[in-house]
Order: C-alpha cells, then structure tokens, then sequence
C-alpha cells in the first residue's frame, strides 16, 4: 500500500526539492535503497499539528562511500553546500555515521529540514 496523507506530502515535497537540484544522485526512502552517493529521507517528525496544517521536519542524509576519510568529507560538504544553497530549509547538519546491510558503515552529513505542508 502505497503511502498517503500530509506527512506523505512532506517526504514528496522534499524528494521532489532535491531531484529538482539535479545533483546527479539518487533521492530514496527506504533504508534498503541507501547506499553510498545517495540522499536518504527519513519518515519526517511532527513538532506542531492542526487538523490541516503540519510543522513537520524531516532528516536527509547524504550517503558518501566509506571510509570516512577526506574523499568522503570533501563530498559531504559538496552535496550539503548544494542542499543549504536552495530553497530546502535546512535548520541543522550534522556528521554521522549510518549502518546498512550487514553492518556496513558509510560516513553521512545529516541535515535536518522543515516542511510546511497543509491538507486540501
């Protein structure tokens, strides 16, 4: 079943931001999709709800290839430079290590976005 509803919208809302980037790299939503040189959405969190208005916010982590050493680094701030550089509201970033598979670390920058969406 595919997903509906407001926070749906806010994960569609900022997929459809990044691809509009054109940063050459693939947008995913499910962890079994993440991989080095791609952006990861995480389900978004709710700060403030009305029945039809959301404050919600969402995680994109930038995936680089490991290891974690200067190559990765200098990719990571490329790629958030782009993200912080666009009309994405990014209100935190932040360097991370995600695990994948069968306990594969790839070095991540984590940038925490706000979506405003509003039902019909």
């Amino acid at each position: 079943m595919a997903a509906t509803g407001i926070l749906w919208g806010a994960v569609n809302a900022t997929e459809n931001a990044l691809v509009a980037l054109n940063l050459g790299y693939e947008v995913v939503t499910d962890p079994r999709n993440a991989r080095p040189m791609t952006f990861f959405l995480e389900l978004p969190t709710v700060e403030a709800f009305t029945y039809n208005v959301g404050d919600i916010t969402l995680r994109i982590r930038v995936c680089a290839p490991p290891p974690g050493n200067q190559d990765a680094s200098d990719w990571l701030l490329t790629q958030a430079d782009a993200i912080m550089n666009s009309a994405i509201a990014v209100t935190d970033l932040r360097p991370s290590v995600m695990i994948i598979g069968g306990g594969q670390e790839l070095p991540t920058y984590d940038l925490t976005v706000r979506v405003a969406v509003r039902r019909n």
